[in-house]
């Protein structure tokens, strides 16, 4: 991980120098690259939302009651709540993910 991030740092370092001579293929080279990641992202948030979806019917209770109920400690530490209560986590961080590969609007 930390060598990706020092090859992101070297080229936002030579771009922000060279802007004008580019290469259009590192461009779309770099434009894949997040299209790809951000598809990865689509994947998974697509597999966690189904298995929201699953403790929802499980347990006849929508997600943000669930949060409540469990954040004020009124579940208990069932295996499955603790499991849900991390989907949760996963998904808003999956969220937030996207949220920065998405293009500035």
């Amino acid at each position: 991980m930390l060598a990706t991030l020092e090859k992101i740092k070297r080229l936002e370092q030579y771009l922000s120098v060279n802007q004008v001579t580019v290469d259009p293929v590192l461009d779309q080279s770099i434009d894949k690259i997040l299209a790809r990641e951000q598809g990865r992202l689509h994947e998974m948030q697509l597999r966690l939302s189904a298995q929201i979806t699953e403790f929802e019917n499980q347990y006849q209770m929508t997600s943000e009651n669930f949060s409540q109920k469990y954040q004020a400690g009124m579940l208990g530490d069932d295996i499955d709540f603790i499991e849900w209560a991390a989907t949760l986590d996963m998904l808003a961080n999956i969220d937030i993910q996207l949220s920065l590969l998405s293009p500035a609007a």
